[in-house]
């Protein structure tokens, strides 16, 4: 039997504090100040804070059963919270080769040479992050005859950092069953040589999906890997709560099991993902109805979140839908939605019916026209407001779309590390290129933003998305992406991003993101004050320690 103690658990005394007490609405509203305590200290007791005040005012709380930290010269904030990310796809990934960042095209090929040299035939293999953008040898993007050459006895599926194409060489389109004369999936597409051949290149879920079944599965036991692999590495980043999107039955069959194995190590929040890969838009109207629960079902440690929906693809690969301006390099061309007006306003007319929170891909501005209609449409059922349905991405603000958004409730999930290193400045007009997936504009406009990675696309790590999100610098141009500094934020505002407004859409802003008395006691601890600092630090900035419900989960 477990002995109770009257004394707290946990104890860290002298940090400076940044509180961020503060509410979202206050946020909204356009207030960024909160407490900040020097020689400061937090009590916490059953996983829950009970005490936030001086060093002096923790002593009543020590006793002999006690863990008492001294923090003396670090810096105490609440546990980071990332609002928009597949942890599972995440930790998947974390085994196989890893492309980010590199720029050089042929590097990437004499990888898979190598590996190909050192698996057996027959074994698939798989690498993920590789973007055309950012290589300095050639930007032509890697297709299957070349991946045939550097391994022709293996299957290989090359995923790139954008998660919506695939280069795969012949074994693997084989696997798949695509030939040549396969029809194009809606809303996706299989891509072809001049000459009519396939060139190996799958675009969007419609083509991915069955590549991706195609491959072997993973085992029961790497499943659970995945999710410890992913919960060290989002501890390490101080990452203590995250909502990962895109899941299926199965995956959150898995996160249960790791519940109930004591393997997850962050409060993970699940989006049960709504797309033309599972089935018709009937098929997905239908699965919403049969689903048993509906967001907030779960535990402290585990619950549902909300529906996603891609709406549209990505600018890369013109698969964005636009529709106030042509894309700048295809003129005349402004892309497309994957689901109708008519069919998107059903989905999430159909899920605030049946009390689902919705989160909706939107990376053109016609499909943030098309989603905030659906969140109209579906507020003439039940308050959007207290769903809280939100925009994932957000692209392209405009100004025409903030009035609805604010009256709705509806904020955004934003990744400024993404934008920084995806290179894809040179694909829109100046104009849009200032406010591109502004943060800052979202603060000065009562526009509620959360801070995300997307990840396994760029990094989790939150202090890379803060150091972009107040320099607006694009790491592939050198340029800053903000007129002035509109579109820039200030490092509280960074904080309030990956903090106190994350914890917003996972309806947790009353537990988390801030130290405060009766909050869960997730917290960090870092060496250095990077609030006040130099800016650049940012990068190099490491956790000292994360703490998740009182219990230290990593130590740097």
């Amino acid at each position: 039997m477990k002995t109770w103690y009257p004394e707290a658990d946990l104890v860290i005394a002298h940090p400076k504090i940044y509180t961020v007490a503060i509410t979202c609405d206050e946020v909204k509203q356009g207030k960024t100040d909160f407490p900040i305590i020097e020689d400061g200290g937090v009590a916490a007791k059953d996983g829950r804070i009970i005490a936030v005040g001086t060093a002096a005012e923790m002593d009543r709380y020590i006793g002999d059963n006690t863990n008492v930290i001294d923090a003396t010269g670090k810096i105490l904030t609440p546990g980071f919270v990332e609002c928009h990310m597949h942890c599972k796809w995440t930790g998947e990934q974390m085994l196989n080769l890893d492309f980010n960042g590199v720029t050089s095209r042929q590097a990437i090929l004499d990888a898979v040479a190598e590996k190909a040299a050192n698996t057996p035939d027959g074994e698939w293999i798989e690498g993920d992050g590789w973007n055309e953008l950012i290589w300095e040898d050639s930007q032509e993007v890697i297709t299957r005859r070349e991946l045939d050459e550097v391994a022709p006895n293996n299957p290989v599926i090359l995923l790139h950092m954008s998660v919506h194409t695939i280069a795969a060489n012949s074994l693997a389109l084989e696997a798949c069953g695509y030939t040549k004369d396969t029809p194009q999936p809606e809303g996706a597409e299989i891509g072809h040589y001049d000459d009519g051949e396939l060139d190996g290149l799958l675009y969007e879920n419609g083509a991915l999906q069955p590549m991706l079944k195609a491959k072997p599965p993973l085992t029961d036991a790497q499943h659970l890997e995945s999710l410890e692999l992913i919960g060290r590495r989002l501890n390490s980043f101080g990452i203590t709560s995250a909502i990962d999107a895109n899941l299926n039955y199965k995956q959150m069959h898995i996160y249960n099991e790791a519940r109930k194995q004591g393997k997850l190590s962050y409060r993970a929040n699940l989006m049960f993902y709504l797309d033309p890969q599972f089935g018709s838009f009937e098929d997905n109207l239908r699965r919403l109805e049969e689903m048993d629960c509906v967001t907030g079902f779960g535990d402290e440690m585990l619950k549902l979140n909300g529906c996603k929906v891609t709406l549209d693809g990505i600018t890369a690969a013109f698969t964005a839908a636009m529709s106030r301006r042509e894309y700048r390099q295809r003129p005349g061309y402004y892309g497309d939605t994957i689901y109708t007006q008519e069919e998107i306003d059903a989905l999430v007319c159909k899920a605030t019916e049946l009390g689902w929170q919705f989160g909706i891909h939107t990376i053109g501005d016609a499909s943030e026209d098309r989603a905030l209609h659906a969140f109209q449409e579906a507020n003439k059922i039940r308050p959007v407001k207290e769903l809280r349905h939100y925009l994932i991405h957000y692209q392209l603000p405009y100004e025409d779309q903030w009035p609805i958004m604010k009256e709705l409730g509806v904020g955004v999930c934003l990744q400024p590390t993404l934008v920084s290193q995806m290179g894809e400045e040179p694909l829109f007009w100046p104009e849009q290129v200032e406010r591109f997936q502004s943060p800052g504009l979202m603060f000065k406009n009562g526009i509620l933003a959360g801070g995300s990675s997307d990840s396994p696309v760029v990094s989790p790590n939150p202090m890379l998305g803060m150091y972009y999100a107040i320099t607006r610098l694009d790491e592939t141009t050198g340029k800053t992406l903000s007129k002035g500094d509109e579109s820039k934020v200030t490092p509280i505002e960074a904080l309030i991003m990956w903090t106190k407004n994350s914890a917003f859409f996972s309806h947790d802003d009353d537990k988390m993101g801030s130290v405060e008395v009766g909050n869960f006691a997730d917290l960090c601890l870092f060496d250095s004050d990077f609030v006040t600092g130099d800016v650049e630090a940012y990068r190099d900035t490491k956790v000292a320690k994360t703490i998740l419900g009182g219990k230290v989960v990593y130590e740097g």
